[in-house]
């Protein structure tokens, strides 16, 4: 079972996106799950099934001028075509600016690989997908539920190295060698398909990539931001 802190992928999003050089480089969230898997299978020698892929992220509210209509297409998108499992939390700016920190993100992922680790038989393996050290409490309860673990992570360089340094040092932490995205950039580009669309909200046809199950062209999609921009600056 994979789990993914939505938040730090966002965060290392664009040094991936810089080494590798192509300013139209995207992740391709349905051959992240594939990635762990060919891992996987590589260290065990054993064929693997991926019992389930859950995405925890958050999702601005009460940041003023900010529009979070591409944070919850991006969500829906995870949900609905690449069959993710997604836990989403509000971040609310209004606590962020008097100082309070929240962690719901951390929390949730952590009770919720916790619940299925205790359930017989759901899975055997858990992949973490994040660097922070906090979640060095959560890897060392899995081992002890008997559990095995599996870090993906990111190596960094010039000074930027987001998977914490502890967690590829302790040795009790991980059963399986870590897989490091910045390796495997080729097999992580999103490739896209252009395609004629037809507009679900007045029906022109126009070239596109966009690949959801709705559609909106250009025109449509600027008058909703003009719209919303303004009911953000009545409000």
């Amino acid at each position: 079972m994979l789990f993914i802190d939505g938040s730090w992928l966002y965060h290392v999003r664009p040094y991936l996106l810089n080494l590798d050089g192509k300013p139209d480089f995207e992740i391709d969230y349905k051959a992240l799950p594939m990635l762990v898997k060919d891992h996987l299978q590589g260290q065990m020698n054993a064929e693997v099934d991926l019992v389930r892929t859950n995405y925890f992220g958050t999702i601005a509210v009460n940041k003023p001028g900010h529009d979070n209509q591409r944070e919850r297409q991006f969500y829906e998108m995870l949900n609905k075509r690449c069959f993710y499992n997604t836990e989403i939390y509000e971040f609310d700016f209004r606590n962020r600016e008097s100082g309070r920190k929240e962690n719901c993100l951390e929390t949730g992922l952590t009770s919720v690989a916790l619940f299925h680790a205790f359930q017989t038989g759901v899975f055997e393996v858990a992949c973490l997908l994040a660097g922070d050290i906090d979640y060095q409490p959560l890897l060392k309860h899995l081992r002890l539920l008997g559990k095995r673990t599996m870090l993906l992570g990111v190596r960094g360089s010039n000074g930027f190295y987001p998977t914490h340094p502890r967690l590829l040092e302790e040795a009790n932490l991980f059963d399986f060698p870590p897989l490091f995205l910045d390796d495997h950039l080729k097999k992580l580009q999103y490739q896209r398909v252009e395609q004629i669309r037809t507009c679900d909200n007045c029906g022109k046809e126009e070239a596109t990539t966009f690949t959801s199950e709705w559609f909106y062209c250009r025109n449509c999609r600027d008058e909703h931001r003009q719209m919303r921009t303004r009911q953000n600056l009545e409000t």
